[in-house]
């Protein structure tokens, strides 16, 4: 049997006794430590600011994008009215400590040529390799005996670098089309070409902002629309009348098309969807390249394609799925007399809802250096927005040499640095910033300029995060677009 027992109850002389010890003794406590909470208070504070510092400088920060070398995939553009958007993203520092910088992430580094500056960049040339800038493309090889390989970036890199391009009014259109809120509709046969023109899809510098931000960027005078690009990538929602026999969309890049045929609902049941590709002499191919899971337009209602031809490798996708890859020739600077993408119907009419052209981002090649051999500890790193981007393509290291036999390098940019402050006694004086940010004065003729050199590298040592994600602005009041999304 189970017993319990009962605490004695004290007496009251002794209650009163514990009482009155237990206030003598917490009278003592607040006098002897009258000022402790302000201390801990202090203490408090201090501990916080520690852990904030130990947590900034290992862990995350979250760092201002001042320019538009990246856009639109971030954005640092000032509108020159007080307004503008300017992307905060948050930098993972931690993960670099554990390994290397991976191919296309976007790392923050030091500025090889002015270490006291962050640069944000994608990292896009590896340790050890040879890379180049080639018709809007990038190629690597290993070593010199090797022979050039296309860069073909991944799927989640893919919907970053397409831009999206404006094609209200600029169809030319065969038959009787109507244009609906977000496509096109054609009733009987017919046929509808983007651009217009019989030209090429060009890299205008305005393609891919989002929202109002389209209407509101100012095109680069100098560099929008000096290419023609001919990657491009074709998606709608496509359904068909009963009567239509085919639907047929092409993607036209230099001499050659690539044609993707749909059969209709009126087709022969024998017929399959396939991709059929022009050579450079313009005729069609007589293999018939037929998609795996063969698929019709009257097998179900309506079919969601993407049709894209992206870094020299052509792909079919339907609801999403990847149905048929083709790696197809590269085409040259002087064979890209046109792209662009045509829309045809046989025997009956078609909507294509949905309906969007985009074309792949262009690394311009008119820079100093395009082509390197990277250090074995270091990367090459390129804006997504090449056309308005300080990158590997153009650093370049200004030197001079002083008459007590000192050498000093640092970034030459057109009017930062040098700066020349002329008609003072003894002629000109030149203000100059060294690589790690340190500003020097002295005579002009005390200096001998030194030939410029390139540095186009990004040493391993100086790179300092990965970029994770844009976290402000959440909303953009004076363009109406939210830009918290993660970086890609």
């Amino acid at each position: 049997m189970a017993t319990t027992s009962k605490a004695p109850v004290p007496t009251h002389e002794h209650s009163t006794l514990n009482t009155s010890t237990h206030t003598v003794a917490k009278d003592k406590d607040k006098k002897k430590g009258g000022g402790r909470p302000w201390r801990e208070n202090i203490e408090a504070i201090a501990v916080s600011v520690i852990v904030i510092v130990l947590f900034k400088y290992f862990v995350l920060e979250a760092y201002k994008i001042p320019t538009g070398s990246m856009q639109p995939t971030l954005m640092g553009w000032d509108d020159g009215k007080g307004g503008g958007v300017f992307d905060r993203v948050v930098v993972d520092k931690l993960s670099y400590r554990f390994r290397d910088p991976k191919r296309w992430e976007i790392a923050v580094f030091r500025y090889p040529l002015d270490t006291s500056k962050n640069f944000i960049k994608r990292l896009v040339g590896m340790p050890g390799e040879h890379l180049k800038i080639e018709n809007g493309d990038l190629w690597t090889r290993p070593s010199e005996e090797d022979p050039w390989v296309i860069l073909r970036r991944p799927p989640r890199l893919q919907d970053v670098h397409f831009k999206s391009l404006g094609t209200t009014g600029d169809w030319k259109e065969n038959g009787t089309w109507s244009h609906t809120d977000d496509g096109l509709m054609v009733s009987g046969p017919g046929s509808a070409r983007f651009p217009r023109t019989r030209s090429a899809v060009v890299d205008r510098y305005t393609d891919g902002y989002p929202g109002d931000l389209v209407h509101a960027v100012k095109p680069k005078p100098s560099g929008s629309g000096r290419n023609k690009v001919g990657d491009l990538r074709l998606s709608t929602t496509l359904t068909a009348d009963t009567d239509c026999t085919l639907v047929r969309l092409e993607l036209l890049d230099g001499p050659y098309t690539y044609a993707l045929e749909i059969p209709g609902p009126a087709a022969a049941p024998t017929e399959k969807a396939r991709v059929i590709v022009a050579d450079a002499g313009g005729k069609w191919g007589q293999e018939n390249l037929f998609i795996d899971g063969a698929f019709s337009l009257a097998d179900r209602d309506e079919l969601e394609i993407q049709f894209q031809n992206l870094d020299d490798l052509l792909e079919v996708q339907l609801d999403g799925e990847v149905l048929f890859t083709l790696e197809v020739p590269p085409v040259a600077r002087h064979q890209m007399s046109r792209s662009g993408v045509q829309l045809i119907t046989r025997d009956g009419g078609a909507h294509f809802d949905e309906l969007q052209v985009a074309r792949d981002v262009f690394y311009t090649d008119d820079q100093k250096v395009t082509s390197w051999k990277i250090p074995e500890d270091s990367y090459v790193a390129l804006g997504d927005n090449t056309q308005d981007s300080s990158d590997g393509r153009d650093w370049t290291l200004l030197g001079y040499k002083l008459d007590d036999g000192r050498e000093l390098w640092g970034n030459q940019r057109s009017r930062e640095n040098p700066l020349f402050a002329h008609g003072m006694p003894g002629g000109p004086q030149i203000f100059f910033r060294d690589q790690l940010g340190e500003r020097h004065m002295f005579m002009q003729e005390e200096a001998l300029p030194l030939p410029p050199r390139p540095l186009s590298f990004v040493p391993r040592n100086l790179v300092r995060g990965r970029a994770v994600a844009v976290v402000w602005p959440a909303w953009s009041s004076s363009y109406g677009l939210s830009r918290f999304q993660w970086c890609r």
